[in-house]
């Protein structure tokens, strides 16, 4: 049995190369789409591949049989099954199984829209049943955190937690109620840990690791700023970003106004030379260029510059307008060079928080600071979990 692939520029020159080189027997297995490879396959109109398949020992049947030598003589090349049977290529038969197959996905595809669509329904009659009896108050803090983008099972587990902590014959004082909530909130926050630097400790070293677009370069500016003016400590800076000229430069001017030290490196070697270079100040960071979680070989990269430096802390920068399900893709991702504590940025430009809450339930890892604008150094705060807990409960809360 033989297998092999052709591509063309249309199905028709595929099949007539396969029917050349493979004989009338060859059977088509797959056909789909193709394009050029690299950024010049941009370029170049989408190509045709087709696999095909022949059976070595029905190809010498059928050969002897179209040359008369088979049992039966030249008659019996002649019958009707055996001649249909040797043109097995056929764009008619092939359009059908693609149309086969193209059913099939759709009713697999509407099976599990279907599976969804009863475990969102057996869910929300779970929703009801839990809420159902349950304070008025109670009811209303639950809808207040689905609006603030909270997700409905941590949303049920909070106002769960509420509900056992309030007097079963009821509530009268709403303030009472909202502190109990607030304070519940709060035990899932509580995890606060912003950078401490210990004055009998030279050169600790602090990465700012993340996905692009989520402020670390700006975020690593204010925290330097703030360290130095306000700590009156000593920082020094390296940036590992190379891959965008823009990001560097942007760094250096800020190292240049805040009078601190700054070195670019683009290898592991260069890292621990300025790494040594550095060692007397109270503080180094590292500022790294922004990686795709799922990119394996910019992570890889990203972890050869880890190894060798072994921070004393690896701080993950996210963003709050991400999506849930991608802050816990994107933390998964980056666990694997180990993730110490977490930065949020970007309060500014949304009035939902409800995906700091989600972020903090199934990470589990402490917050070390909240970004909310773009002002060097003004725009960072160490979180407040009560004001945090206050924002989830009021959307027109103020920044």
């Amino acid at each position: 049995m033989k297998i092999k692939k052709y591509v063309a520029r249309d199905f028709k020159t595929a099949l007539q190369r396969a029917k050349e080189e493979m004989g009338q027997d060859a059977i088509i297995l797959h056909t789909r789409q193709v394009k050029k490879g690299g950024i010049l396959g941009l370029l170049y109109p989408p190509r045709v591949e087709i696999t095909v398949v022949v059976d070595d020992k029905l190809q010498v049947n059928s050969d002897r049989l179209r040359s008369g030598s088979a049992p039966g003589g030249p008659a019996a090349a002649a019958k009707p099954e055996i001649s249909a049977s040797i043109d097995t290529i056929s764009p008619t038969s092939t359009i059908n199984n693609s149309e086969n197959s193209s059913r099939e996905d759709e009713v697999l595809l509407e099976i599990q829209r279907m599976k969804n669509l009863m475990t969102d329904i057996k869910s929300r009659m779970y929703e009801v049943e839990v809420i159902k009896g349950m304070p008025e108050q109670i009811e209303q803090f639950y809808e207040t955190l689905i609006n603030n983008n909270v997700d409905r099972d941590i949303a049920l587990k909070v106002v769960n937690s509420v509900a056992t902590r309030l007097p079963k014959d009821g509530i009268s004082d709403d303030a009472w109620a909202r502190d109990v909530c607030l304070h519940t909130l709060q035990e899932v926050i509580q995890q606060v840990q912003p950078i401490q630097i210990k004055s009998e400790r030279k050169g600790m070293i602090v990465f700012l690791v993340g996905p692009t677009g989520v402020g670390k370069t700006t975020t690593i500016a204010k925290l330097a700023a703030n360290l130095t003016f306000l700590d009156s400590k000593s920082v020094a800076l390296i940036t590992l970003d190379t891959y965008r000229v823009s990001a560097a430069e942007q760094l250096r001017t800020f190292a240049e106004i805040i009078g601190i030290p700054i070195s670019v490196v683009f290898t592991p070697t260069d890292l621990m030379l300025a790494i040594e270079q550095y060692r007397e100040k109270d503080l180094i960071f590292v500022d790294t260029a922004g990686r795709s979680p799922y990119n394996s070989e910019q992570m890889e990269e990203l972890r050869e510059f880890v190894d060798i430096a072994r921070p004393d802390e690896t701080i993950l920068v996210m963003s709050i307008t991400t999506d849930n399900n991608d802050l816990i893709n994107i933390y998964q991702r980056f666990q694997s060079i180990g993730v110490d504590k977490l930065i949020f940025t970007k309060l500014d430009e949304t009035c939902s928080y409800g995906s700091i809450l989600n972020a903090l339930y199934e990470i589990k890892k402490p917050i070390a600071y909240f970004t909310t604008g773009q002002n060097v150094p003004d725009d960072i705060e160490v979180p407040d979990a009560l004001r945090l807990a206050q924002r989830l409960l009021r959307r027109d809360e103020a920044l």
